[in-house]
């Protein structure tokens, strides 16, 4: 057996010194050379919120269908606001009446004018002082009438304004541009304190991606810093900025929360999917053509 290894070797010798050439394996840097470790996370709504009425009622109109994109200020439900109504007509009644005024102001008036002819008779030594005095007295009361008349009706103008407002409150509307992904409540539910979510309604023009970053990956993450982000599910990748980065890691997972805003005008991209965060201020396709392979070189 020796012996025959000697020939072989000899015989691969004797190629050499023949031809000048042999085939030679010659293996690339490792997978370790090349080492890129995506971080996994996944995306969400950058904003999601179970939409909830400031009053209570029974619902009467859901004004929009599930999956309709909303713009914010969009009436999404309305509530029943029949007996408001009805209070804002009687406080627009009140508001506008003006025989109250007019009675004090006529009064007034009266007063005045009397006071003018017992000053005049005063002069003329035909009014006692005491007559005098119980004028005048009678015209600051009517004055104090008056006054009080009108302040009453600036009490009832702000009872209709208040009305007014209050009435814009049965019509829920949406706090921000979005999706509404489901209803809560069907017409003729009653919607109240305890329970007063009505919808859901997601953000999806723009996505938040949350990744849990190893502690030794910390350094490499930077708020405002710019990311790629590879959409699993899609295959999908966008570029992003980073937003946030939790201040400590946490305690039982030993990573940092990262998050990171992905435009997404076109909706190509979808919430709930799973990402990796590919490198950073780097070109997302930069590692495609990274991989090791077993070559042959003749020399």
């Amino acid at each position: 057996m020796f012996n025959r290894s000697i020939l072989y070797l000899v015989a691969v010798v004797g190629l050499v010194s023949v031809h000048g050439q042999v085939a030679v394996a010659q293996f690339p840097p490792t997978t370790s050379d090349y080492e890129y470790t995506p971080i996994e996370g996944f995306s969400q709504p950058f904003r999601s919120a179970r939409v909830a009425a400031s009053v209570t009622g029974i619902v009467d109109v859901r004004s929009v269908a599930e999956g309709s994109e909303v713009s914010k200020g969009d009436c999404l439900v309305k509530l029943d606001s029949s007996v408001h109504q009805k209070l804002i007509q009687i406080s627009r009644t009140a508001m506008q009446a003006r025989g109250e005024l007019a009675t004090a102001q006529a009064e007034l008036a009266a007063r005045q004018t009397r006071l003018q002819r017992i000053e005049t008779l005063a002069d003329r030594q035909h009014a006692t002082p005491v007559e005098l005095l119980q004028a005048r007295e009678q015209v600051a009361l009517a004055e104090a009438n008056v006054l009080t008349v009108e302040e009453k009706q600036l009490q009832r103008k702000a009872e209709f304004n208040k009305l007014t407002a209050e009435a814009d409150q049965y019509c829920i509307a949406a706090p921000f541009d979005g999706v509404i992904v489901q209803f809560l409540k069907e017409e003729g539910e009653y919607v109240g304190p305890v329970d007063p979510q009505v919808c859901e309604l997601a953000q999806l023009n723009v996505l938040s991606v949350n990744f849990l970053v190893p502690r030794e990956r910390r350094p490499e993450i930077q708020v405002g810093s710019q990311a790629t982000v590879h959409f699993v599910d899609s295959n999908r990748r966008a570029r992003g900025s980073i937003y946030f980065v939790s201040p400590f890691p946490d305690g039982e997972t030993n990573t940092y929360t990262v998050k990171v805003r992905v435009d997404n005008d076109d909706r190509l991209l979808n919430a709930g999917s799973r990402c990796h965060l590919l490198d950073l201020n780097a070109d997302p396709n930069a590692h495609a053509a990274d991989q090791p392979q077993l070559t042959m070189q003749l020399k």
